[in-house]
């Protein structure tokens, strides 16, 4: 079942689905979850349902708005914001840029390739960014943050955190850097009551300059 998110993607002209909404499938959104609940970078399971009972029942094509808030203490609806956030941009960047090998960073930095001395290289102190990801066919490197909030003022400050968060690393090939897609999304969850609220997705992905990677050193 598709449900909508208010979208917001900068800059316009990088914009793979342009428009002022966005649909999302409910069932990828849990497919997502499943992987990353997991950690897995690329496997096929099955689905959970969790979310339609959670979800005002306005039915298909209407904005991804939930019942009622997820969680009564502070911490709760941290840690719910920021897995469903997780979820969220996964399918979006599963969806949407065709990605779909998702390798989990934590906080540890490793080599892509060691012989051909591809490497992850920290630039600054903090965490890094959730994923590095690629296509099926290994190409269209991307370094991926996402958040999820709460914040009833919107997405913007997450957004910016995500964005940091996701400048903490490059890519190099031989000690040169190398042009990566670096792009971070944050979502907010909406809610029908008691106060009604949108569900928004915002996406922040600049065009990112280094040396193109050569095919001969494939890096994934």
């Amino acid at each position: 079942m598709n449900r909508t998110f208010n979208y917001i993607f900068n800059p316009p002209s990088l914009d793979p689905a342009p428009g002022a909404t966005i649909e999302l499938d409910v069932s990828d959104i849990e497919y997502a979850g499943i992987c990353e609940v997991l950690q897995t970078p690329s496997t096929p399971y099955g689905a959970w349902s969790i979310l339609d009972s959670l979800l005002s029942a306005t039915g298909i094509g209407t904005p991804f708005i939930f019942k009622q808030p997820l969680g009564q203490a502070r911490e709760v609806k941290v840690a719910l914001s920021g897995l469903f956030g997780r979820f969220v941009a996964r399918a979006y960047l599963e969806r949407h840029f065709d990605l779909s090998i998702f390798a989990h960073l934590g906080n540890r930095v490793v080599d892509l390739n060691r012989s051909k001395r591809a490497e992850i290289v920290r630039l600054a102190r903090g965490d890094l960014p959730d994923w590095i990801a690629c296509k099926s066919d290994l190409t269209s490197l991307t370094i991926a943050e996402a958040k999820g909030c709460h914040d009833p003022s919107g997405t913007a400050k997450s957004l910016a955190r995500a964005w940091v968060q996701a400048g903490r690393i490059d890519v190099r090939v031989k000690g040169r850097k190398m042009t990566v897609k670096r792009i971070a999304v944050a979502t907010r969850w909406g809610v029908a009551s008691p106060s009604p609220t949108d569900a928004y997705l915002s996406v922040h992905d600049p065009v990112d300059i280094g040396e193109a990677i050569d095919a001969q050193d494939g890096t994934c």
